[in-house]
């Protein structure tokens, strides 16, 4: 079997407010695997802690516990001096691209930046490389001479993906890369993306709670909720036969393209309990319309379906009795 690119490895990360001293929750014991060439999507609703993987898997944020092993060595207490290496290897695109730019900075000289930083080039090299880059990601190269200011969302956000990609790297987290473009620029970046991923080879972790794109780039799916993965799998299957009662309720939630498609929407309960406050058992229990009490006494392990390529964590999957009636 091939070795993967990156293994997380019960992944935490908690912090601690400020006034209160009271620790925000935000990761709870998050394992996964990632392969070169292959997108995972992750999914959850708003505060399920997916930003901060992302951190943590390009070291942005030290977890609390748990490790992240890229290319077999432990990268998760390297000190910053080690991680400003890995750079070359390990990038991140950002939700807003308005304030992920420096507004001062060209866009020529925004893009060469890494390779000021990571590579031996002359000035003319990387003057070259980055008119290449720009071209790859299909930025018209009249526009490095702008400044950030002066271009649209959709063109920021390809100079966002041209620095990740300058150094070639392995690995790139793109968080909400699109959620802040209209429909038409949101298309022209996916369509970027598959592109780059079959020119590159680099593997890529796609984060949005944006259902139909995470359906359309992604090769394994990650649902989170309140810091915990409770279901995982091949895109196909986690979207045609959601095993966990949450995954159900939330693909329920998505609007299809066809407009006369039959709608079976499961309704919550409830809002998603406070990473302050957790509740005991299954982090879904509060809300689950499936819920009985032993849901609510011990966390519940991830149970293998089928041939093991899906998992979930719900107590009921064995018996059969998972599915929310519609």
């Amino acid at each position: 079997m091939t070795e993967p690119l990156l293994r997380a490895k019960m992944l935490t990360k908690h912090f601690v407010t400020p006034r209160t001293a009271q620790t925000v929750k935000a990761v709870n014991g998050v394992s996964f695997d990632m392969f070169a060439g292959k997108t995972v999507g992750m999914v959850g609703e708003s505060g399920s802690g997916k930003s901060t993987v992302g951190r943590m898997v390009v070291r942005l944020l030290k977890p609390t516990q748990g490790s992240v092993a890229f290319r077999g060595q432990d990268i998760s207490l390297l000190p910053d001096r080690a991680v400003r290496r890995l750079r070359v290897d390990l990038q991140m695109v950002f939700q807003d691209p308005w304030s992920a730019l420096n507004p001062r900075m060209r866009v020529k000289r925004i893009i060469q930046e890494p390779l000021l930083l990571h590579s031996k080039l002359s000035s003319s090299e990387r003057s070259d490389r980055a008119e290449e880059i720009a071209r790859s990601v299909h930025l018209n190269t009249d526009l490095l001479t702008r400044f950030p200011g002066e271009l649209s969302g959709g063109q920021l956000q390809r100079v966002c993906i041209a620095r990740a990609i300058a150094t070639n790297p392995a690995l790139i987290v793109l968080d909400e890369p699109t959620s802040s473009l209209d429909l038409s620029v949101r298309a022209g970046i996916l369509d970027l993306l598959q592109e780059l991923r079959e020119n590159t080879g680099a593997a890529m972790l796609f984060i949005s709670h944006d259902l139909g794109t995470v359906r359309l780039v992604s090769d394994h799916i990650l649902v989170l909720y309140l810091g915990h993965i409770i279901e995982s799998g091949p895109m196909n299957k986690v979207f045609d036969e959601p095993a966990h009662p949450y995954t159900q309720t939330l693909l329920s939630a998505h609007l299809p393209a066809d407009p006369h498609a039959d709608l079976h929407r499961h309704l919550l309960d409830g809002e998603i309990p406070s990473p302050i406050d957790m509740p005991p058992g299954c982090p879904f229990s509060t809300r689950c319309p499936l819920v009985r009490e032993d849901c609510r006494t011990a966390l519940p392990p991830m149970v293998d379906i089928d041939d093991g390529a899906q998992r979930a964590a719900c107590i009921r999957i064995p018996e059969g009795t998972n599915q929310v009636n519609c």
